[in-house]
């Protein structure tokens, strides 16, 4: 079964295995075998609009049994899927669109506001809310379309998809992916995670950044069945449908953890789960170790780390190493070469302080249409993954912040996610985020943003725990109070815009 892409994957599975259940939402079953037909309907109806194998089909399209049918689609007539944030707005969604010159945009719903300048440009628009705009296709009328089993054959090398990620800068860039990348990182998860079709993932994670891409096409590629179970406005709901569902696994960022621990009765009642992924972002040491403890018996928790740059995942901590290395992300994938290097750009030894630098068939093919951008962070074949840490003598990779998010206090380096470990200590405290602002003085000064209960006791409570732990030179000078820390899709925190000190 050695398929070339995961769209030839998945129409193998659709033949060997039509009756398994892909996809699970709400109360809606769909098998393998009637996802393949939805599939090749809406590929027809690309057809009928003139798409062609490489044209750009962007979608911004809430997680659903139609996004995977778009994504898919696309791909069986050999176009690149872009995955757009359905909750961006809509100049942001215009900027993208353009940037990779989008031959197709499907949405949820189209807002008279800008069809007229989206069809001025020649992009096809499909609406899966029923639009009597001339100029847009519905997207039920695929439905009354005859598919078939035919899908375009394409090798490793040519482009897949195109994820925009902005990080924490602000700065969106198109991340090229081709079959090959995908495939290949796809097969490395599904190793270490052990997946099969006796699977079931109950997903939170949108599909559209690359946690929830992955979560999604490494079930599919094994034939598992994926629960699309909404966002976690109610951790509890959430934690009552991992348990009458009967899912084997679950994937969330370090915030999805603590809510799951803070708002449910996990801790009382674990689900019967036999794995967790943990990624976007570090998850703090005694979280891991909460969250482990309140767990199932039988529950295995993966931490991992990784980029869109790199597909997706770029280390994995084993389970059985968790109490024995706690706070590394882990080791390399099987197929990824992974180094620390100074700022001389050469390789360190172990323990010593440096860049992550990966290579792999993982890693992108550049950015979309910015080689400048491309250059900065693809050298000779290595990624730069602007990520600081060390490597033990067992090859263990313990990450120590951004070099962007770096603060410079007078002389002193300072490395915020220590200081927000031992804020988060403190019961009332949610989330916190620490950066550095201007200070005429010291060059930066601290500034603590928190989540939690506002209060004079509470300021107080903080100003006192900080002095306990944190000799003078990192105790945050200033210290706000949000409702919620401003964060990407992937839930890492956006810094840049803490910068400008205002509620979110």
């Amino acid at each position: 079964m050695n398929k070339k892409t995961l769209i030839e994957q998945f129409c193998y599975l659709s033949d060997t295995n039509p009756d398994a259940i892909a996809l699970q939402q709400d109360t809606t079953l769909v098998s393998y075998a009637e996802l393949s037909h939805k599939v090749s309907q809406v590929s027809a109806l690309f057809n009928t609009l003139g798409l062609l194998a490489g044209d750009r089909i962007a979608l911004a399209i809430d997680n659903s049994i139609d996004y995977v049918t778009a994504f898919y689609a696309a791909w069986k007539i050999g176009a690149v899927v872009v995955a757009l944030n359905p909750q961006a707005k809509i100049y942001e969604i215009e900027k993208m669109l353009f940037q990779c010159q989008a031959s197709c945009f499907i949405a949820d719903k189209l807002d008279q506001s800008y069809i007229t300048q989206l069809a001025q440009k020649k992009i096809r628009l499909i609406s899966l809310s029923n639009s009597k705009h001339e100029d847009v296709t519905n997207w039920h009328q695929a439905f009354d379309l005859q598919g078939d089993s035919r899908y375009f054959q394409t090798g490793k090398s040519r482009l897949a998809q195109i994820i925009y990620t902005s990080g924490t800068t602000g700065n969106p860039k198109g991340v090229s992916l081709t079959h090959g990348n995908l495939l290949s990182n796809v097969r490395d998860i599904i190793s270490y995670l052990k997946l099969s079709a006796n699977d079931s993932v109950l997903n939170v994670l949108p599909f559209h950044y690359c946690y929830g891409n992955s979560v999604l096409h490494t079930h599919l590629y094994v034939g598992a069945k994926v629960i699309l179970a909404g966002s976690m406005a109610y951790p509890q709901q959430v934690v009552n449908s991992l348990r009458s569902l009967r899912a084997t696994g679950f994937s969330g960022v370090a915030s999805t953890y603590s809510l799951l621990l803070s708002h449910s009765d996990w801790s009382k009642s674990p689900p019967a789960l036999r794995y967790l992924t943990q990624a976007g972002g570090p998850m703090g040491k005694e979280l891991t170790l909460k969250l482990v403890a309140s767990s199932h018996e039988a529950t295995q928790l993966f931490v991992m780390y990784g980029q869109t740059e790199a597909t997706a995942r770029i280390t994995w901590l084993p389970p059985s190493m968790l109490n024995t290395k706690l706070g590394s992300a882990g080791i390399a994938l099987k197929n990824i070469q992974l180094e620390v290097r100074n700022k001389k750009n050469v390789r360190v030894a172990s323990y010593q302080k440096g860049e992550v630098y990966i290579k792999g068939p993982n890693v992108m093919q550049g950015y979309w249409k910015n080689s400048t951008a491309t250059k900065e962070v693809v050298i000779d074949g290595w990624l730069k993954t602007g990520d600081l840490g060390f490597l033990d003598d067992d090859g263990y990779l313990f990450l120590q912040g951004r070099n962007s998010d770096m603060i410079k206090v007078g002389a002193h380096r300072i490395n915020p996610l220590e200081l927000e470990e031992i804020i988060n200590k403190i019961d009332f405290v949610h989330e916190s985020a620490v950066i550095g602002i201007d200070d005429p003085l010291l060059g930066q000064s601290l500034c603590a943003f928190i989540v939690g209960e506002e209060s004079k006791a509470n300021l107080f409570a903080i100003k006192k725990h900080c002095n306990h732990y944190f000799p003078t030179h990192k105790i945050p000078k200033d210290i706000q109070w949000l409702s919620r820390l401003p964060k990407t899709a992937s839930g890492k925190i956006k810094r840049y815009q803490l910068n400008r000190q205002k509620e979110f």
